[in-house]
């Protein structure tokens, strides 16, 4: 729950709908309830999704399809249009990518 316009500020708020749908290659998980609050433990980070393949290449095409299937609606602003351009750029895909490179992504935003 992070802002990428406001330099990736925490935001807070209540979540009212949340649809994520694992699969063989995808996997994740979410700390909200029932009620739409996220744990009082988790930090702004309150899912994680993780994707596997044959190799790097299916992988990262596993990811950008569960992150664009993916829904969250509530208060709350997300990177996941943040992380789908990233894992979609050349750099990206080419496996140019470090923590210079990332570092360098964020600040040009």
């Amino acid at each position: 729950a992070e802002n990428p316009e406001a330099g990736f500020q925490p935001t807070s708020g209540n979540i009212q709908e949340l649809h994520f749908h694992s699969a063989i290659d995808v996997w994740g998980y979410f700390s909200v309830d029932n009620s739409g609050l996220v744990h009082e433990f988790a930090d702004s980070q309150f899912g994680h999704i993780f994707a596997g393949g044959v190799d790097r290449e299916a992988a990262r095409r596993a990811m950008i399809v569960a992150l664009k299937e993916l829904q969250i609606r509530g208060d709350i602003r997300t990177t996941i249009e943040y992380i789908i351009k990233m894992l979609q750029s050349e750099d990206f895909v080419q496996n140019r990518i470090n923590t210079d490179w990332l570092d360098a992504r964020i600040a040009d935003h």
